[in-house]
């Protein structure tokens, strides 16, 4: 199984797997271990970042829209008092 294949299949061995390559890197253990998975862990770690700015975002509006209700209606007995 090539790392696409695994990658596209199982992203959790894929994930595994890649970790183990990067901590074997890390201490400058190459051997005959095979290249890590570049394109895709910059993928993954680009999706990482996007996904955090994604939440930030939606709990700013979120909150926003609440203080804007509880201006709004401040007698409304669904808003804690």
């Amino acid at each position: 199984m090539t790392k696409a294949d695994l990658y596209d299949e199982d992203i959790l061995l894929w994930s595994e797997r890649q970790a183990d390559l990067l901590r074997h890197a890390a201490d400058g253990m190459q051997g005959n271990q095979e290249a890590p998975d570049w394109p895709n862990i910059i993928e993954e770690i680009e999706s990482v970042g996007r996904g955090e700015l994604h939440a930030v975002k939606s709990l700013l509006v979120q909150s926003l829209v609440h203080d804007l209700k509880a201006d709004a209606w401040p007698l409304s007995r669904e808003l804690p008092h």
